[in-house]
C-alpha cells in the first residue's frame, strides 16, 4: 500500500514536469557516451509533448523522441534544462536539453 502511493507520486510529478516543459525553447541538446565525452546533438529547438511522446527537435530534424510513459525525466537543479532518459529503437538513451532563457 506504501509503495503504491509512492509509485503514484512518482506518476503524478513525472505528468507536471512534462505538463511545465511542453512548448520550451531549447538552446541545445546533448548526450553522453560511455567514456563522458559529451556530443551536441542539436541548437536552437523546441521541446513538444503530444500524443503520449516526447519530441525534441533541433534546426528542423528530430534529435530524440520517446514514448513519454517510460521515460524519466528530471528537471536540472537551475531550471535552465532538463535530462530524459527513455527508450529510443529499443535501446536506452539520455540526453540532457539546455532551455533558452527568454520565450519566443
Amino acid at each position: 500500500m506504501i509503495f503504491q502511493k509512492i509509485r503514484n507520486r512518482k506518476l503524478h510529478a513525472n505528468k507536471a514536469v512534462l505538463a511545465r516543459i511542453n512548448g520550451k525553447p531549447i538552446r541545445y541538446v546533448s548526450s553522453r557516451d560511455e567514456n563522458n565525452v559529451e556530443t551536441i546533438l542539436g541548437r536552437g529547438g523546441l521541446l513538444q509533448v503530444k500524443d503520449d511522446r516526447i519530441t525534441l527537435n533541433c534546426e528542423g530534424k528530430t534529435v530524440f523522441a520517446c514514448p513519454a510513459k517510460g521515460a524519466v525525466i528530471a528537471e536540472l537543479i537551475s531550471l535552465g534544462g532538463v535530462r530524459i532518459t527513455g527508450l529510443v529503437d529499443g535501446e536506452e538513451q539520455t540526453v540532457t536539453a539546455f532551455f533558452t532563457y527568454f520565450n519566443k
